[in-house]
């Protein structure tokens, strides 16, 4: 292939080959001058480097037009190459950095992967046995089936009401991982977790395209299909809103107007940023991947936060929608066609689980519909719920990072650092959350008890969600000792969580 190029090029390209082997040779540590068997890491990286800066060359080369001939199997072969000695670099570099992976000297490259792939996985379930918790010998049970690329589907032994769910599917990083996110759904009361068929290990997934078995969860049709209880208490209260609506049959969009008027004097949505409501922090190790789908019954009175905060303003966003919606109830005969048709396409909700029982936000799909709901005094939707389970560490800097941009000038990051790590310490003084403030300078938050993510918000945006809590389960903040007015309010929970 080298006859392709010009005498000089040829010589240039010859002249670099030779002159990075002698490069890497001469920064190559002996085996003898190396303690012990520890592989020879610099030489390592330095050499797929090079051996990465040369099939970039050859494929350089062989996409040149000034190749007149087919050469497409091996361009294609040495795109290969370079993707697999990129591969190998990432993976050399992940099996450094994981602290008590041993590898034998003459371990594969799979080997090497499938080693990294099961310790990671063990750092993991190691990190969720702090948040364990032991259910009730009463608790439902449920199955969970984990593939290899960490995607699960988690069944219910015995469907026991009509509003919870009964199968999720997600994605995990370990099966144990998987449990702990079903957990953190059923975060008032953790349920029996059974993992079929029992894994000692799972690798971690790296793909979540992988790892999709959202065809295997369950639909909202199959939700309607159902029918019991709720079901009917939905029906009759589509029934009593299309009578309603029959009664104002000449001037729907001004009741409809009524009632958001009504909604923002008596209910307003109070949380602006509603995002806030379901962010969880990043955390200390980036392996911990748990989310799950499901679908279920939500009233409508714990969806809290919508795109649009106002009642009935959608800022010029398909207006006309509710009316259209309530002008086909006032002419339906068919409640059961109508309801199908008003939760298709599928509601969207973000659950954020909380002590005394969950909230939830719109998420992708739904913000008409709810706020019609509102208007119309539906007590229920049929929705589909995704959560994100809450990992067991994080530093105080992803605590800062769920904090959304609120326009607000930023404080310094060493003010912001401080400020937040007083919050935390009160909590943990107080008994709010149980876990310790870990590192050097404790920077890092464990814990193993965890009430609700937003707990470790900013204190404006924390007591904000609280006081929509309270509203919500009241009472709820006294379970966890916090006064009415310390939990509802930024400067005194600020006060309450810095005394002692």
């Amino acid at each position: 292939m080298a006859r392709l190029l010009e005498d000089e090029e040829r010589e240039d390209v010859r002249h670099r080959l030779a002159e990075n082997v002698q490069d890497s040779a001469a920064q190559s540590a002996t085996r003898e001058e190396r303690a012990g068997d520890e592989p020879d890491w610099g030489y390592l990286w330095h050499a797929l480097l090079g051996a990465s800066d040369h099939a970039n060359r050859i494929v350089a080369l062989l996409e040149s037009e000034r190749i007149s001939f087919d050469v497409s199997a091996i361009r294609d072969t040495a795109r290969d190459l370079r993707s697999q000695i990129n591969a190998t670099y990432e993976l050399m570099c992940e099996a450094h950095a994981l602290d008590g992976l041993v590898l034998a000297a003459d371990a594969t490259i799979e080997e090497i992967r499938t080693q990294s792939a099961l310790h990671r996985a063990a750092l993991v379930d190691a990190d969720l046995a702090s948040m364990r918790r032991t259910p009730a010998p009463d608790a439902p049970a449920w199955t969970v089936d984990v593939d290899e690329h960490g995607g699960f589907v988690a069944t219910a032994i015995s469907r026991v009401a009509d509003t919870g769910p009964w199968k999720f599917w997600g994605c995990s990083a370990t099966a144990a991982s998987a449990a702990h996110t079903l957990t953190w759904f059923f975060h008032d009361g953790p349920p029996n977790v059974v993992v079929d068929p029992l894994a000692s290990w799972r690798p971690l997934a790296s793909n979540v395209a992988d790892a999709d078995r959202s065809l295997e969860g369950p639909t909202v049709p199959e939700l309607l299909a159902h029918r019991g209880a709720v079901y009917a208490q939905h029906v009759t209260a589509v029934q009593e809103a299309r009578d309603t609506l029959r009664q104002h049959s000449s001037d729907i969009e001004e009741f409809l107007a009524e009632r958001a008027a009504e909604l923002n004097a008596n209910h307003p949505q109070r949380l602006r940023q509603y995002r806030a409501l379901t962010t969880i922090p990043t955390g200390d190790n980036r392996d911990h991947l748990g989310f799950a789908n499901t679908v279920l019954w939500v009233p409508t009175r714990l969806v809290v936060g919508t795109r649009h905060p106002v009642w009935g303003d959608f800022d010029g966003h398909r207006d006309e929608t509710p009316l259209n919606i309530a002008t086909g109830l006032l002419d339906a005969d068919d409640l059961d066609a109508f309801t199908t048709k008003l939760f298709t396409p599928k509601i969207k909700l973000m659950m954020a689980p909380g002590w005394a029982g969950p909230l939830y936000r719109v998420g992708s799909n739904g913000n008409h519909r709810v706020h019609l709901a509102r208007m119309l005094k539906l007590p229920w939707l049929a929705a589909a719920v995704e959560v994100e389970a809450v990992r067991p560490s994080s530093g105080i800097i992803d605590l800062l990072s769920m904090d959304p941009d609120d326009g607000v000038k930023i404080q310094s990051l060493e003010r912001r650092m401080r400020d937040r790590t007083e919050l935390v310490t009160g909590l943990l003084r107080r008994g709010v959350i149980d876990g310790e403030l870990t590192g050097d300078r404790g920077e890092t938050l464990r814990v193993r008890r965890l009430p609700a993510a937003w707990l470790l918000h900013r204190a404006e945006y924390a007591t904000a969600i609280n006081a929509v809590y309270e509203e919500r389960y009241p009472g709820a903040l006294a379970q966890l000792g916090i006064p009415l007015e310390a939990g509802t309010d930024p400067v005194a929970w600020q006060r309450w969580l810095a005394g002692t």
